[in-house]
């Protein structure tokens, strides 16, 4: 099976110091910078041609800023593969080239191009503040990629803490009433509690691979054996409607992401109702995203008779957080009667 989406091991692919200067959304924002400087840059100097000056440094901090970023779209697997120090440095002096390659050409063709009766745009010492401005903006956002990259750090272990206690949880919350039910199913049913002792054993084998990425029908299997056990408990007060689109079956998704909520709808609002209800799980395709929802009933204005835990549930909406970013979503929607979580994925991997 393969992991592309590894979003809780520290790979350099994940919490490498350098984004992905290849992707169009990062090149855009780099453009809106370079332009909000330019105008800052331009307005400090109380200049008498302003248009004309913020028109050359434009086009000046564009040509930098590009090229930087075709560097570094060249380098960052090599850059992000270093120690963040070592990566630091190398990806300051890189840039400093950069500036000082182009800040030269645009002096020798200044030197060429100029006319005896013209004044140089450049002005004094231009190759002096092309490099000083770079050596403060690089030094800048290089702090800020490192602020990210030890962000991201932290995320991605306290992830892994939590989906390590998940699952701790659920070991002897399984356990114990699991066994309790084939305890009673043996003297009248073996039939049953053979088939729930292999149904247990599937759900535990499952739960305890250490892999962070499954097939939606890897998913889809574990929470099926979690509702045969339950439905052992429950009997008619528990009833699943199915409703998923079979294309989709393949496609990856975070491991261990279902079977949480769907315990969720079952402990909060199957379990305190008197007559049990009706859960229903859906997986269908929203324009280019995967959309799952999992709803359970409330009753009738009821509250659920248990505490509220939305352990689950943040460990779930921060991991797509983390792979997806933005991309994903993890929405709520509750009325009087319904409590539904809806959960959005995109369907292509995301580059990271």
């Amino acid at each position: 099976m393969s992991n592309n989406l590894s979003f809780i091991d520290l790979d350099l692919s994940d919490t490498g110091l350098l984004p992905n200067f290849c992707d169009v959304n990062v090149i855009f924002m780099l453009v809106l910078l370079v332009e909000l400087l330019a105008l800052v840059l331009t307005s400090a100097p109380a200049t008498v041609n302003f248009w004309d000056q913020l028109a050359f440094i434009s086009m000046l901090m564009l040509w930098i800023g590009l090229l930087n970023a075709a560097v570094l779209c060249q380098a960052r697997r090599w850059l992000n593969s270093l120690p963040t120090q070592t990566g630091v440095l190398l990806s300051f002096i890189l840039m400093m080239l950069v500036s000082l390659c182009f800040s030269l050409i645009v002096i020798t063709i200044n030197n060429q191009l100029l006319l005896d009766s013209l004044t140089s745009p450049l002005g004094d010492y231009f190759l002096i503040r092309i490099m000083l401005i770079s050596a403060v903006i690089y030094a800048v956002l290089l702090r800020y990629f490192y602020v990210q990259q030890q962000w991201k750090i932290h995320i991605q272990a306290q992830s892994k803490a939590e989906i390590q206690a998940l699952r701790a949880r659920i070991r002897p919350h399984f356990l114990f009433n699991s066994m309790n039910t084939i305890a009673s199913l043996i003297a009248f049913s073996p039939e049953k509690a053979e088939k729930a002792i292999v149904d247990l054993s599937d759900l535990f084998r499952a739960s305890l691979r250490e892999q962070n990425t499954n097939t939606l029908n890897d998913e889809l299997t574990l929470t099926r054996s979690y509702l045969d056990i339950e439905t052992l408990r429950l009997g008619e007060r528990l009833n699943i409607d199915w409703n998923v689109d079979e294309s989709l079956v393949e496609t990856e998704v975070p491991a261990l992401f279902l079977q949480p909520l769907v315990e969720n709808a079952i402990y909060h609002g199957i379990e305190p109702l008197a007559d049990g209800g009706t859960i229903s799980i859906s997986a269908r395709r929203k324009h280019r995203k995967l959309e799952l929802c999992v709803s359970n009933p409330l009753g009738d204005g009821s509250i659920s008779k248990h505490e509220s835990n939305h352990m689950a549930q943040e460990n779930i909406r921060q991991r797509l957080t983390l792979v997806y970013g933005n991309d994903a979503s993890f929405i709520i929607k509750g009325d009087d009667k319904t409590y539904t979580v809806v959960l959005e994925i995109p369907l292509e991997t995301p580059s990271i």
